[in-house]
């Protein structure tokens, strides 16, 4: 009795099985962050990307996606507009879905300025410089500033510990326009120990 065909079609199954499985979980990860204003903000899309590729300290779990958040607090060209400064606290946040809620797994904050210049049609980040950790945060963002009360006022409003904190607005709308983008089921978003954030409303 041949009991070949049988056997090849367990073999066939359980590969259907295990493809399914894997398509499954890789369904299961969140599509990668792309900035979706880059055509009317070609200087925002160079911030984003400089952050998406250089190492914030801050990496993702398996099936996770790292939202760059920038708080752009003030950005000057020059004439020829060859040349930016950026001045902004540039916030990065990990993310990982669990149901409808993603949950941030790791962030932080990088006060600084961005030195950008365009080459070639295209906006390119040629320098960053960030406020050092302790009484050197605070001397920094003075520094940056040079003189202007506002911008530093600014500053340390887009810290997260601040009372009057500008951050949540601008976290808020990275994760709505990230979820609106990839069509996501999604509700809300949640940092630790915090109470979730809609973004359907």
């Amino acid at each position: 009795m041949n009991n070949r065909k049988p056997m090849i079609a367990m073999m066939l199954a359980l590969v259907l099985i295990l493809l399914a499985a894997a398509t499954l979980a890789e369904g299961s990860a969140l599509p990668a962050y792309v900035y979706p204003f880059a055509d009317e903000d070609p200087v925002g899309a160079a911030v984003v990307d400089y952050m998406l590729n250089n190492d914030f300290g801050f990496t993702i779990e398996e099936g996770g996606v790292l939202i760059p958040t920038p708080v752009i607090l003030k950005a000057e060209t020059n004439e020829d507009e060859t040349e930016a400064t950026v001045y902004g606290n540039f916030w990065i946040f990990a993310y990982k879905a669990d149901g409808k809620i993603l949950k941030v797994t790791a962030g932080g904050e990088c006060p600084g300025i961005m030195k950008l210049e365009k080459k070639d049609g295209a906006w390119k980040v040629a320098s960053f410089e960030s406020a050092g950790d302790g009484e050197q945060y605070s001397e920094d963002i003075v520094r940056f500033a040079n003189g202007d009360k506002e911008l530093e006022e600014m500053y340390f409003r887009s810290s997260g510990a601040a009372e009057d904190s500008i951050l949540d607005q601008y976290q808020r709308v990275a994760v709505v326009e990230y979820v609106k983008a990839n069509q996501l089921d999604i509700e809300a978003y949640q940092d630790y120990g915090s109470d979730p954030v809609s973004v359907t409303d």
